[in-house]
C-alpha cells in the first residue's frame, strides 16, 4: 500500500478539479457554451467535417488568448485550441473537438489597421492584426496611395487565416504568396 502525504493528496485533488469547465476568472465570461455558438463553430467551410468544441472564446485582447493557452497547458491533459476568423477554413482546420475555438473576429477593436508610409529600409508596410479582413487592409492602404503586393482573390478573408495557408492567389506568380511578403509576425503563447 502506498502512503500519500496530505500535500500530495491536495495537489492531486487540485489537478483533478481543473478542467475546461472551471476556467480562469479572467476569461470565464468570454467563454461561450450556448448551443447556437457551439453549432456555428462545429463545422468547416463546405460542411464536410463536424467537430463540437466544448466552448468558444470571444477574446477581447491577446492576453485572453495567452491566458487560455496557459490554462490548457496547466491541465494534466491539455485541450485543443483552434483560431477561427471568417470561417472559410477547410478540412477541419479551424475546429477543436472537445476544445476551444477562438472567435478571432472578437478582436476587431484590439488593433486597428495601421499603414506606415515611410518604413525606412523596409519601405511602406501595413501593421495588421490577424483578425482583420483583407478588404479593410486594402481600404486603409488606398488612403495612402498603396496596395498590398499580394492578396487573396476574395478579400473578405481574414489576414491570419490566409497567412496560415501561405496566401496563394492570382498575384502569387508575380509577387510570391502573401506569407513571403510578411516582415514580422506576433505569435501568442
Amino acid at each position: 500500500m502506498t502512503t500519500v502525504t496530505h500535500a500530495e493528496a491536495k495537489s492531486r485533488a487540485k489537478r483533478k478539479a481543473l478542467s475546461l469547465l472551471d476556467p480562469p476568472h479572467q476569461i470565464a465570461q468570454r467563454l461561450l457554451r450556448d448551443p447556437l455558438s457551439i453549432s456555428l463553430a462545429s463545422t468547416d467551410y463546405g460542411h464536410i467535417i463536424h467537430h463540437n468544441p466544448t466552448a468558444i472564446l470571444a477574446p477581447i485582447s491577446v492576453t485572453d488568448i495567452s491566458t487560455l493557452i496557459k490554462f490548457s497547458n496547466s491541465l494534466p491533459i491539455p485541450f485543443d485550441i483552434a483560431p477561427r476568423g471568417q470561417g472559410h477554413s477547410v478540412h477541419g482546420q479551424s475546429m477543436a473537438r472537445d476544445g476551444v475555438v477562438l472567435n478571432m473576429t472578437a478582436l476587431k477593436a484590439e488593433k486597428e489597421v495601421v499603414i506606415v508610409s515611410d518604413g525606412g529600409a523596409l519601405g511602406p508596410y501595413a501593421d495588421v492584426g490577424g483578425q482583420h479582413i483583407w478588404i479593410d487592409v486594402l481600404h486603409e492602404a488606398l488612403k495612402h496611395g498603396l496596395t498590398p503586393l499580394s492578396w487573396t482573390d476574395y478579400l473578405y478573408l481574414s489576414v491570419g487565416g490566409t497567412l496560415s495557408n501561405a496566401g496563394i492567389s492570382g498575384q502569387t506568380f508575380r509577387f510570391g504568396p502573401q506569407i513571403s511578403n510578411v516582415h514580422q509576425l506576433q505569435v501568442i503563447t
